[in-house]
């Protein structure tokens, strides 16, 4: 009798070691995208929304239950005036009917590109073309990248911009925590627009600050300084 309730102890335990490793490797499962995009352009009628409910991994964990929660500093012109909590999540996920891509579509902006396809090393977006509104174009936003550091042209919009990527090595504090080895990605537009963005590569930005020129001043003043203060991933 003691033997068979032995058994029988033995076997749920072993039942239930491998109902949790079955869990585990598949809590883990992602996929990575590793095509390039940049230069191809879509139709509006072969981008569709869908239902999309696995996971992607890369240069940004990409899931519908991932969320980073930002507590924003909020400035009129310079002047400090309120604070308020934000959450970021990927609510919506569209497809390029031609290649299969999958597009991200965030509820929120912190300096990302609203709608973009994201592999292993790249940020990629796709915004409607100038005079033809009906016509989506790809274009590179951010990168990873060989070296230190990094120039370029870059873009708000259909206004022209200086790009500069900086791998960082001194230690940034968050309430979510402390990093090393993150990137700055910036944008900067002389007497129009310049955004920085405190990227950790596997986990999302930790920083963001946005500086805007009023109408007609043509001198960019600080309007916001996002900062990571919780963050869920799975």
């Amino acid at each position: 009798m003691n033997k068979t309730i032995l058994s029988i102890l033995c076997l749920c335990i072993f039942l239930i070691a491998c109902t949790k490793e079955e869990d585990f490797f598949q809590a883990e499962t992602c996929k990575i995208q590793h095509d390039n995009p940049v230069g191809r352009s879509y139709s509006s009628d072969s981008v569709i929304e869908v239902n999309y409910t696995k996971k992607n991994c890369g240069l940004l964990p990409l899931s519908k239950k991932n969320y980073w929660i930002y507590q924003d500093s909020l400035f009129n012109d310079g002047v400090f005036a309120t604070v308020r909590y934000d959450t970021l999540r990927f609510t919506s996920t569209w497809q390029s009917v031609s290649d299969k891509l999958i597009w991200w579509h965030s509820n929120i902006s912190v300096g990302l590109p609203e709608r973009f396809y994201a592999n292993d090393s790249a940020f990629f977006e796709m915004d409607s073309r100038i005079f033809a509104p009906d016509i989506f174009d790809v274009q590179k936003d951010f990168s990873l990248f060989q070296g230190d550091s990094i120039r370029y042209l870059a873009h708000f919009e259909d206004i022209a911009a200086i790009g500069r990527s900086v791998k960082m090595q001194n230690f940034i504090s968050t309430p979510a925590g402390g990093f090393y080895d993150y990137i700055l990605f910036e944008k900067n537009s002389r007497s129009y627009r310049k955004d920085q963005i405190y990227f950790k590569p596997g986990l999302g930005v930790i920083r963001y600050s946005l500086e805007l020129a009023p109408a007609g001043s043509g001198v960019i003043k600080l309007q916001q300084v996002s900062t990571l203060i919780a963050f869920h991933i799975e």
